[in-house]
Parts: C-alpha cells; structure tokens; sequence
C-alpha cells in the first residue's frame, strides 16, 4: 500500500530540511523577533489557529523563547540541524532566504505610508543571516537573500554584506488582506517588461530575477506597452537569446508547467513536494533535482515523456542513480554546462570545484516544502 506523505508546516526545519533533500533547496522566510533572533515564519501574525495564549499577535513582537514553546523554528536552530549541514551548508543544495518586513500594527517600524526605518531594518537582518553565516563557508552559490521590499538592494548596500540579494517583483506591501497587497501590487507588473527587468536586475548587481509567474503567463502581462514574454514557444526562445543566462526564479510553479519551466531554462518554485505524486498531471515524471543532480539528455527526454505509473518509478531510479554534482568532475561538470548552455544560449561558463552556477535551473521547495497556513 502507498505510504502517504505528511506536509511538515511551511518554514519549520523538517520542511527546510525536505525541500533540500527531496529536491535542489528550499525559499523560506525570516522575521526579526525582540530578541535578535530570526523566527522562520511567513505571516506577519502568529501563524496559529486559535487562542495565542502568552504570545503578541505580530511575530516581531515576541521573544525567540515564546515562540520556540509555541513550535515555531529558529534559524540559529536550523543550521544546527545535520540534514541542513550535509545538504546545505557542506553540500550544493541552494537556500533562498526571503526577509519579512514587520506589519505597521507592530509599531517596529514604518507605518502604512511610510517607509522611515525600514531599509535600515531589512539590512539589520542582512547582517544577522551573514552573522550566522558567515562561520560556516558555506560554498558559493548556495544561498540568495529575497525580499519584496522596494529598497532590498539599497539594504543589501548598507548592510555591506558579502551574500547576494535579489528584490522580487512584483513589489508587495507587507500589509492588508492578500488581494488587497496583490492589486495593490498591479502597477510593478506595467513598469517594466520581462527582459527590461532583466537588465535592471542584473545592473543593480542581483544574481538572480526572483519574478511572479504572472509575468509569465496571465493577464497581467499585457499591463506593459513592450513586449511579453512566455515560459515556452518561440517568445521563451526569444527571451533565452537575450538574457544569456541570467537566472529567473518563478513562483509559484504549478506542477502541470514545472517541467517547461525547468526546460525553459527558469529556476522553478513549487508548494507541490509530495516525492510520492511521481508524475505530473500529463504524465511526465517528476524529477525535483534538476540542478544538484542533473540527468543526461537521453534520461532527461524520457522524463519528460508520458510514462505509466510503473515506468516512472524504474525512470526515477534510474535518475537517483545519477552522480550529484558534488560528486562529478570538472570535465562532467563542463559538459553538463554546456550541453545546456547550448540549448539555452549561455555564454560561455567554466566550470569550477563550486556549487552549480546560478544560470543551471533549480526546483526549490517554496517554503521548504510547500505552503501549509492561509496568508495574512
């Protein structure tokens, strides 16, 4: 009988852990508690059905103790997990850590319209991720600081860290209902075009274009007068020859299109990490290791094919069996970037003893191992 697979809570350690086991690494967030600490937790309120009983109703507002005795994970705590450190910190899984900014009801700082304190606060926990971090030479590549915030990169330059950030867009407020923030963010979506985002992105010195799959593939990317873009057909081609590799995150991924994302080229983020749901809603098999653990283009092909149930367990152990890339050569790594670097138009990239170059395509884990808790 089919072992059913139980959810860990979204941005708990379990979760964490899962998403860079089971698949390339996981995005979760952080949020400054009263004491200094990072809380791994999403909503700007106690993601708690319920009584909150000893606890104020904004995560910022409590002490790390409280919200430990409450089962909320620490990050102090998570690096210390051992699937972390052989996954993460001495391995080539990739972590995207997306800073939360505090609700104006928190009184922490800024206030509805006003932004005073808050780049000052997203760089304080700048610093503290690379406090944390920085101990542990964590290779190259592993980790990406995300946040929605309109001013993360003039954070990222006050904070003089060494990790790279990357804004989001579109630009979110960390208030109001969720389609109240979703319409609100409307106008970043008329700002600029897929490939425009791209150059600006990659002046302002991001590694990465974390981007809504909205940009992608709904409405709301006719909200510009240039062109649109796809995550497939001929506009995705078009799009690959002029970015040249620069990496862009799409969330969400939906599993019916994870795998013309990964084929696009894209860094995918998915709330699906079931590894019992095998295949995808057309059939094809599902392989959550793209870039720790990439599969030759013969293997790659018939994954992406239709297969019957049976046929995708004997793929997939044919795909576990792959080396990951820690455990390939210069020359196998070589030959991996450039096999996709053809298919991709990237410009020429050497491989080097690191974790996979940005421009290879991960599945992340949103939230580690997907979204379990309503937003607010």
């Amino acid at each position: 009988m089919k072992t059913k697979w139980k959810q860990p809570s979204q941005n708990s350690i379990d979760a964490i852990a899962h998403g860079m086991i089971f698949a390339d690494g996981s995005e979760f967030d952080v949020r400054l508690t009263i004491d200094g600490e990072l809380a791994l937790h999403h909503n700007a309120r106690i993601e708690l059905e319920g009584a909150k009983e000893g606890l104020n109703p904004y995560v910022e507002q409590n002490h790390s103790d409280d919200l430990r005795a409450a089962g909320f994970d620490i990050f102090s705590d998570l690096i210390e997990d051992s699937r972390i450190k052989s996954s993460w910190i001495n391995g080539c899984a990739t972590a995207c850590i997306e800073i939360k900014r505090p609700h104006p009801k928190a009184k922490i700082t800024g206030s509805y319209f006003n932004r005073q304190g808050m780049t000052e606060h997203v760089s304080k926990i700048m610093r503290n991720i690379e406090e944390h971090l920085s101990p542990l030479d964590i290779p190259e590549r592993n980790t990406v600081i995300y946040s929605f915030d309109s001013e993360t990169m003039e954070a990222h330059k006050l904070s003089k860290i060494n990790i790279p950030a990357a804004k989001i867009n579109p630009s979110i407020r960390p208030w109001g209902p969720a389609p109240i923030r979703r319409a609100m963010a409307l106008p970043s979506f008329g700002k600029r075009t897929v490939l425009g985002m791209v150059k600006h992105w990659k002046e302002i010195g991001c590694p990465v274009l974390p981007l809504a799959l909205k940009h992608l593939y709904s409405w709301s990317k006719y909200l510009h007068l240039g062109k649109t873009y796809s995550f497939k057909g001929k506009s995705m081609l078009q799009l690959n020859q002029e970015r040249r590799g620069f990496p862009i995150h799409v969330w969400p991924t939906p599993m019916e299109i994870e795998k013309d994302i990964i084929s696009g080229g894209f860094t995918a983020l998915s709330d699906l990490m079931d590894p019992t749901i095998i295949r995808t809603p057309l059939g094809q098999t599902r392989w959550l290791k793209p870039g720790t653990q990439p599969l030759d283009e013969d293997l790659e092909q018939k994954m992406n094919g239709l297969s019957s149930d049976e046929n995708a367990k004997h793929l997939l152990k044919l795909a576990s069996e792959r080396p990951a890339w820690v455990n390939l050569d210069l020359k196998e790594r070589q030959e991996v970037i450039d096999r996709l670097g053809r298919k991709l138009s990237w410009p020429e990239i050497k491989a080097d003893e690191g974790s996979p170059p940005w421009e290879i395509p991960r599945f992340i884990g949103h939230r580690g191992a997907g979204k379990t808790f309503r937003e607010g």
